[in-house]
């Protein structure tokens, strides 16, 4: 269907003629402008936010070393690729007049800033960067003079010009001064340049001359004039602006040659910058008309940041770098991304799927703008320009016979694209209209995923579905490839993977398949190592023909995103990765270095920003989304577009491994001049260092490990800042080593950068801790000695206090035996005489006999619990024994003892005497009054911490035991079982009842045995 809006051929050419008569008559007697620059170019800038110190530059140059200085008004600051450092500017220098040496064997590398030492000293020379700080560097020869300009020569030579026209030269220790323009005076400053054959030229005072030791010599000018720019050459004579005319000196050096005539916004007194770049274009900036390029005889605008321009530079990595009044710092190099979209011709931004065919010709499933094509950089839309029915284009891919196929929402087409006005539908393939993948099999069968469940096959004519019965029982094919034996593989949105038989498909297991989410892309590396695109695991590699333990390279393992689409490996040793979150790259000598397990790590980098690209969105669920066209160019379908990668134009930097440097040491954040060898003061809480691996075209694909030896136990992987932070070193030397990778997977020793050397502070020192240990024994000592002395002091008031409570005890219980004793001794004798007077039995006498006697006895027991000579374990067994076999006798019972022999001489307090033999006279009472036994036994174990005292009688026991005799609390003649309960427990013992095995009661007295302690209150007694 024609567009409604076409014009016809005859119109159309009618209006191209008249447009080019208009065209052709107002240009006729005018000079042509130059032509703003359509984007073969990529700019990036960088301003104040991006850490530039001051978008209002003054120039841009490089060091020998291949730095970057940015030069502004007041700043400067050296770039090394990812981060602007600041360096204080000296007093006394003279910004505008910077000069640094071009790389080469006579170069030391160093900036030079010439001016005087300071405001107040007007000592003249110049400032030279050297080891991280500038240092002044006087020239007597330039005494009372003012120097303003400087220039490197390709020979090491330093020129420096003065205000007044002095000129000195200085190689090594040679120096001389050139008088011969001295006392003229020039509006404008001095200009330096050289040419290809080393020859050092300077305009001054509107006169251009040739400079040597011997002196500066005139070079005459076609014409007199007083707006001239002079600027270096790489391929001739010096290049000078002569008004809008454009010179270059001849091969002697004598005179200039003109080349052509320049437009006016280009006139030298609008130059502020021009160069010659590493391919022969000139370039020119200007003060307000912008920066443009002349190429042959073509002249173009070139889009910044500012439209004025205040130096250039070229980095030798095809990178021209603009400094800019306003604007910041720019970069341009050659583009090597471009996004075709509704802005190049196409009608929809998404295009499904993207082909090449044998002749290098880009086919695009446009989705709703039907299918287009991409030649020599131009979209032509083909669907609609062709006159095909609208439709909604799904998938395309070329055919070995030349063919395109085409699958859409009415059906599958084909092509031939030398006549694309024919369209062929396949009606035996009409039905099948949501085709979203397809392939082409080197011998030209044409697979398809027709439904979720099925597959089809279109070989010679003829249809062949696969589904169930025919080993395919996956879901939603989204992946093809075919392998080196031509066995197609099919991946599958859950997880599955097939390979083809004889007759259909089978299944691949492998572990972990179905969290592995859709298989979008397969890719047999050159080794047939297999790998696998997922939506949730990244890039699945196998080795050849085994599928066991897959090695999953994703997010953990350095992928920005794990949600791979596709996959392609380019003509310059990178695999290429399109995702959800993106397009990224990485050295094929990690990735297989990972996929063989040397790795754990593949370093990637994103396009973005630098590449002037927008974010971008790569799906996997129609096929082919990504293309390796023959030309060694890259298409990938994004959802804003296709874009187009040329590999051999992605700035990667130069080939050598760079070397790295020590950019910045700080001390507690306080800068520190760079050496060597550095002595770091012991009160330093934190050490910063700073390091540069200098690449300018792609810094991200530089990585850096460091260690700090004698400090780190491992290899610290730098971030993009290379940055390291050590906390207080402990004294001691370390040594700082560095490691680089220049992308692939080997890594590069490099030579120490710095030996850090902490001293021992003297608080640290040998004699301090020393003299230190000394005085902590010393003072240990006399405490020591002070507390044992106080020890020993209270121990002989305790022993004191002891020995007068023993004195006591012994005055009490002798007092009592010889006092008390004695009286009842003699109430009993009277008694005994009274009774013997009387003929007739006296009741009373007898009451007052027997109670004397038992007072007696009880008083015999204190005199004994007193007594400080009985307290040990000997005299309690020998007092408990005697008093048993009374006790006992009395009634009519035997008494058995069981003791070790001989008894341990164990000291026993006196409460635990008393107490321990109170309980036993109440358990043996109790066996003579309840439990009608003939024997009772003592049985005596001594333990190292207890005593333990059994009573055994082998009477009726316990359960024939009257019930008052088992109550708890009974109390007998005064005194039952909780009586000897809290007689035990004062001593922190136990008291337990139990029936004997053979019969009869045990009752157990048990006590803890402790080192008597002074017993200051006398026992009680029951």
């Amino acid at each position: 269907m024609p567009h409604p809006f076409r014009l016809s051929p005859l119109l159309r050419g009618a209006l191209l003629v008249a447009l080019g008569f208009v065209a052709g008559t107002s240009g006729a007697g005018t000079e042509r402008p130059p032509q703003l620059e359509p984007p073969p170019f990529t700019l990036r800038s960088w301003q104040e936010r991006e850490g530039l110190p001051s978008d209002d530059m003054l120039g841009v140059t490089q060091d020998a070393h291949g730095y970057l200085w940015a030069v502004s008004k007041t700043t400067l600051a050296r770039f090394d690729g990812t981060t602007f450092l600041p360096v204080p500017v000296p007093e006394g220098a003279v910004l505008r007049g910077f000069s640094a040496p071009p790389a080469g064997p006579a170069q030391d590398g160093e900036l030079l800033l010439p001016g005087t030492r300071d405001r107040q000293d007007l000592t003249a020379g110049y400032h030279l960067w050297r080891r991280g700080a500038f240092h002044f560097v006087p020239e007597p020869l330039l005494a009372d003079k003012s120097p303003q300009a400087a220039f490197h020569a390709a020979d090491g030579t330093r020129w420096i010009g003065c205000a007044d026209g002095t000129l000195l030269w200085r190689q090594g220790a040679a120096r001389g001064r050139i008088d011969t323009l001295a006392g003229s005076t020039s509006k404008r400053p001095w200009l330096f340049a050289s040419d290809a054959a080393g020859r050092t030229w300077a305009l001054w005072n509107n006169a251009v001359h040739r400079l040597d030791r011997a002196g500066a010599h005139a070079v005459p000018l076609p014409y007199p004039e007083t707006e001239l720019k002079i600027f270096p050459s790489r391929s001739g004579g010096v290049w000078l602006v002569a008004r809008t005319t454009l010179y270059r000196g001849d091969a002697a050096g004598n005179g200039f040659t003109e080349i052509r005539h320049l437009p006016e916004t280009l006139r030298a007194l609008y130059l502020q910058a021009a160069l010659e770049d590493r391919q022969g274009r000139l370039w020119f900036g200007t003060r307000s008309q912008g920066l443009h390029r002349l190429t042959g005889d073509e002249l173009r605008q070139v889009s910044t940041s500012s439209d004025d321009i205040a130096g250039l530079c070229d980095d030798g990595d095809d990178s021209l770098w603009i400094a800019t009044d306003g604007g910041g710092l720019n970069r341009l190099r050659t583009q090597a991304h471009q996004l075709f979209d509704r802005d190049r011709g196409l009608h929809d931004n998404y295009s499904y799927t993207v082909a090449a065919d044998p002749r290098g010709v880009l086919w695009l499933a446009n989705r709703d703008g039907g299918v287009a094509r991409v030649e020599g950089g131009n979209v032509d839309a083909l669907a609609r320009r062709a006159g095909w029915p609208s439709f909604s284009a799904r998938s395309v891919h070329p055919a070995p016979d030349g063919r395109v196929w085409i699958a859409s929402g009415l059906g599958v087409f084909h092509t031939d694209p030398d006549k694309v006005e024919d369209l062929i539908r396949v009606p035996e393939l009409a039905a099948w209209r949501d085709v979203r993948s397809t392939f082409v099999a080197r011998n030209g069968d044409y697979w398809l995923a027709l439904e979720p469940e099925r597959i089809g096959r279109w070989r010679a004519g003829e249809l062949t579905v696969f589904d169930r019965s025919r080993g395919f029982d996956g879901r939603e094919v989204r992946a093809f490839a075919e392998d080196a034996t031509g066995r197609i593989w099919l991946g599958a949105a859950n997880g599955a993977l097939f390979r083809s038989t004889a007759d259909g498909f089978e299944r691949v297991d492998f572990p972990d398949a179905a969290e592995s989410g859709a298989l979008q892309v397969i890719h047999f590396d050159a080794d047939g190592r297999l790998m696998i695109g997922t939506t949730r695991r990244g890039v699945l590699m196998f080795a050849p023909g085994d599928f066991r333990a897959p090695r999953a390279l994703d997010r953990e393992h350095g992928l920005p995103n794990s949600n791979v689409s596709q996959l392609l490996l380019d003509d310059h040793g990178r695999y290429w990765f399109a995702t959800r979150g993106g397009i990224f790259w990485a050295h094929v000598e990690q990735v297989r270095a990972f996929a063989a397990g040397r790795a754990n790590y593949v370093h990637t980098i994103m396009v973005g920003k630098d590449d002037g690209v927008p974010p971008l969105s790569c799906l996997g669920i129609y096929q082919p989304a990504a293309w390796k066209a023959p030309d060694g160019t890259l298409w990938f379908a994004t959802r804003r577009g296709v874009l187009r990668t040329d590999p051999a134009v992605v700035a990667q930097g130069r080939d050598t491994v760079p070397p790295v440097e020590l950019a910045a040491l700080t001390f507690d954040d306080a800068p520190q001049p760079l050496a060597a060898r550095v002595e770091l003061p012991a009160h330093v809480r934190k050490v910063q260092l700073r390091l540069a691996a200098l690449n300018l075209a792609m810094p991200e694909s530089i990585l850096l490990r460091v260690r700090l030896e004698g400090f780190d136990e491992g290899w610290t992987v730098l971030g993009p800042d290379r940055t390291v932070t050590y906390p207080r070193l402990p004294p001691g030397r370390y040594v700082l080593a560095v490691r680089v990778s220049h992308g692939g997977a080997r890594w590069h020793l490099q030579p120490a950068l710095l030996t850090l050397v902490v001293p021992t502070p003297w608080w640290q020192t040998w004699w301090f801790l020393l003299t230190a240990a000394s005085a902590v024994l010393a003072a240990l000592g006399f405490v020591i000695r002070t507390w044992s002395h106080r020890r020993l002091q209270r121990r002989l008031r305790q022993a004191e206090q002891a020995r007068a409570i023993e004195r006591e005890r012994t005055r009490i219980a002798r007092d009592i035996h010889d006092d008390i004793g004695a009286t009842l001794t003699r109430i009993s004798l009277l008694t005994q005489t009274a009774k013997q007077q009387q003929a007739a039995p006296s009741e009373p006498l007898d009451k007052i006999h027997d109670a004397t006697r038992a007072i007696t006895r009880s008083l015999d027991e204190i005199v004994w619990a007193v007594n400080p000579r009985h307290d040990n374990l000997e005299s309690l067994v020998y007092y408990l024994a005697n008093f048993a076999q009374e006790f006992l006798a009395a009634a009519g019972m035997r008494c058995r003892l069981e003791a070790p022999n001989p008894t341990p001489a164990i000291a026993l307090s006196s409460q635990l005497r008393h107490n321990l033999f109170l309980s036993c006279r109440e358990a043996l009472h109790n066996a003579v009054k309840h439990s009608g036994a003939t024997t009772v036994t003592l049985q005596l174990e001594v333990q190292p911490t207890a005593l333990t005292l059994r009573i055994v009688d082998n009477g009726r026991g316990l359960a024939a035991a009257p019930a008052s005799a088992r109550a708890p609390d009974r109390i007998a003649a005064g005194n039952g079982l909780a009586n000897m309960r809290q007689h035990l427990a004062d001593l922190h013992g136990e008291c337990t009842l139990a029936n004997a095995p053979t019969g009869g009661t045990v009752v157990t007295l048990r006590v803890p045995l402790h080192p008597a302690p002074p017993d200051e209150n006398p026992p009680r007694h029951h």
